[in-house]
């Protein structure tokens, strides 16, 4: 049987753990690649809005813990 939740946070901890290994990155370029690439897969597999203020803010009450690691990774590009 199919259980989203565990899936959820099985990605979720996969995520995270790819997070850890790209900030250890010390080549910029390929950090902020690699950064985008992050993003853009946890956008497709939790289905992370990209516009519209209240899609956004209904994923985040939602979603906390993968908006907060999606926000880290958005902001460790600007580091």
């Amino acid at each position: 049987m199919y259980d989203i939740l565990t899936d959820d946070k099985k990605h979720l901890e996969k995520f995270s753990e790819r997070f850890d290994e790209v900030k250890a990155c010390n080549d910029r370029k390929i950090k902020e690649y690699r950064l985008g690439a992050l993003m853009t897969d946890m956008e497709s597999v939790f289905d992370i809005p990209k516009q519209g203020h209240l899609r956004i803010e209904a994923f985040k009450i939602a979603f906390p813990d993968v908006w907060s690691l999606y926000k880290n990774v958005a902001d460790e590009r600007w580091v």
